[in-house]
């Protein structure tokens, strides 16, 4: 009977030490900022993942409420000064500031394209009619980057035409446009002979792909003439210092996103996904040399 009650005090001992650990979290953080970058408006914006807030409150047990700013770098500085704790942001973005805070936010998740890969491609586009073939015809022309914390608006076609001899702000005219929406829309609207964005395999999850499914794009009225290797896809990202317990948490809460609605997931992902998966830094160590080539060329010029 002693060793009954031993036993049966040593489990219930475990059992509180265990409810303890998995409302610890909840303990500082009594709701959970999500950020991320504008597709349409704003409003529109925080209207379209009102219905992840939902899911997500459910499943951590605090409310949850979007962040949303016009620039990735909005979202980082968000992210460190603790107003929310996760963003949804660029891979330049987050090796921008993981090289400048030593380390201080890391990965999270990302999303897979369609078919299960991870990675996507920065592309420069026409509209369908225009004369422009390939990017040497757009020597002097107006050719649009998004703004100077986009992988693929930014950092890929900076980097790698400088590779090829013809630095983009000085083989064509290179506007920072502050967006990719932007972007799309001044090549539509004549603004912009071409500007870089960004898509997937089969346009499956991307700005293209956003914009088709917002009716603000027919895939018929642009063309790439360009397109890069596949770089590392956006990843949510944390700060570093995050309780083990709230980062699990949030780590099963995008994981399992998928097997229970689909629908929030293509929401999130901005397109076709077959779901989340865990990421970690060494898969953005090729992002962060980049930025580093990019501050060198900065120097250079």
């Amino acid at each position: 009977m002693k060793k009954s009650i031993i036993a049966i005090a040593a489990i219930a001992a475990l059992t509180a030490t265990s409810s303890a650990n998995a409302a610890g979290w909840k303990d500082k953080y009594k709701e959970i900022g999500f950020g991320v970058i504008p597709v349409e408006t704003q409003t529109e914006t925080t209207k379209t993942m009102d219905g992840f807030a939902a899911y997500a409150a459910k499943k951590l047990g605090v409310p949850v409420k979007i962040f949303t700013a016009s620039e990735f770098i909005g979202i980082n500085n968000a992210l460190l000064a603790g107003q929310i704790q996760m963003g949804w942001t660029s891979p330049s973005a987050y090796s921008g500031t993981w090289l400048e805070c030593n380390g201080c936010v890391e990965p999270l998740v990302t999303a897979t394209d369609k078919d299960g890969n991870l990675g996507y491609n920065s592309v420069l586009i026409v509209k369908a009619d225009s004369p422009f073939k390939k990017f040497e015809d757009l020597q002097g022309k107006t050719v649009a980057r998004t703004e100077p914390n986009s992988q693929s608006g930014y950092l890929v076609p900076t980097v790698e035409f400088s590779k090829m001899g013809k630095p983009v702000d000085q083989f064509f005219k290179a506007p920072v446009s502050g967006g990719h929406t932007q972007s799309v829309l001044g090549v539509l609207n004549g603004t912009y002979d071409a500007a870089f964005t960004w898509t997937t395999k089969g346009d499956g999850y991307g700005q293209i792909r956003t914009m088709i499914d917002k009716g603000m794009l027919k895939r018929e009225q642009i063309r790439v003439i360009w397109e890069s290797g596949l770089v590392p896809p956006p990843p949510v990202i944390i700060r570093s210092d995050l309780p083990a317990d709230l980062k699990a948490d949030l780590t099963k809460l995008f994981v399992d996103l998928h097997k229970d609605s689909m629908e929030l997931a293509e929401a999130v992902a901005k397109g076709k996904t077959q779901g989340f998966v865990p990421v970690k830094h060494d898969t953005y160590e090729l992002t962060v040399e980049m930025r580093k080539q990019l501050k060198a060329l900065r120097k250079g010029s």
